[in-house]
């Protein structure tokens, strides 16, 4: 398989039961693109989530509002939900989640003027500041400062902010990338960093260790050795890839990854790092359990 291959060889899905993750300590469910679902003690934090999946003829051509019918699907359970940048695949459907569950929201002031556009009350709000400490349950949330991939002819697609509340439907552009996060949970049974587009800063990594790395995969060719770096720099024991698969096409089709993201590659790079971190490439919907 090449780079342009959407292929997906079903042999590197590697998962576990649900219960299995569970009974770990801490555990991560992948819904698709860049979302996840990390549980310890009962409690529900998501990450990302994006269950709406428009289509590319919707995206090109239509404003673009939440699925209700796809995201209840999938959202059974939400305590809160923390966004690392407000592209439309990354928060288009966390006002919908948090006001359907009562979910606290972190996130940049674009995804809290996301937010307060769809109406959600201001007293669910919380805008991340790298560096500072959030209790969310069982788990300690903490910012990081990173950068979206260039990966659209040397620029970030839909640069700039959301200054103003946003209501949809909207056009996809009107979802502005904003402050951009990676995201860390840690608990008793271990820590979570989520790295939802494929570039990093590594001056802000210092002191942040993460014993499993949520990694996006797709434009990492536009940062330079960008897989090691972010092992370099987070030393985990494990890596699991994510933002691979095509998310204009429903949870439910056969998983296939975007034209040059190159899945195979990213496996071979993390397996050939020095400090060889297990790498898992979980199915949608998957599960794995990584408490330690």
């Amino acid at each position: 398989m090449g780079k342009l291959s959407t292929q997906v060889d079903p042999r590197w899905f590697d998962s576990d039961t649900k219960a299995e993750a569970l009974a770990s300590g801490l555990a991560v469910q992948w819904l698709g693109t860049a979302g996840f679902r990390v549980v310890a003690q009962d409690h529900h934090v998501w990450l990302d989530p994006h269950l709406s999946r428009h289509s590319l003829w919707e995206v090109a051509t239509q404003r673009l509002t939440p699925k209700p019918d796809r995201i209840d699907a999938d959202v059974d359970i939400c305590h809160a939900v923390a966004v690392g940048h407000s592209h439309f695949d990354h928060a288009i459907d966390t006002p919908y989640i948090a006001q359907k569950h009562g979910a606290k929201v972190y996130g940049s002031e674009s995804t809290l003027n996301l937010c307060r556009g769809e109406g959600v009350d201001e007293g669910l709000l919380t805008r991340l500041v790298p560096g500072e400490l959030h209790s969310e349950g069982p788990f300690a949330l903490r910012a990081v400062r990173s950068q979206h991939s260039t990966f659209a002819f040397g620029r970030v697609p839909a640069p700039g902010d959301i200054t103003a509340p946003l209501a949809t439907p909207a056009r996809a552009e009107r979802f502005r990338v904003g402050e951009v996060f990676g995201l860390h949970l840690g608990c008793g049974h271990g820590s979570v960093y989520h790295v939802g587009s494929a570039d990093l800063i590594e001056a802000e990594l210092e002191g942040v260790q993460a014993d499993v790395v949520l990694c996006c995969t797709v434009g990492r060719y536009a940062t330079e050795n960008f897989t090691h770096r972010v092992i370099d720099a987070l030393k985990p024991k494990l890596v699991i890839p994510c933002h691979w698969d095509q998310f204009w096409r429903p949870l439910d089709a056969t998983p296939k990854q975007i034209p040059t993201n190159d899945l195979a590659a990213f496996l071979a790079e993390v397996r050939s790092h020095p400090s060889a971190p297990q790498v898992r490439v979980l199915p949608p919907r998957g599960w794995a359990g990584v408490g330690g």
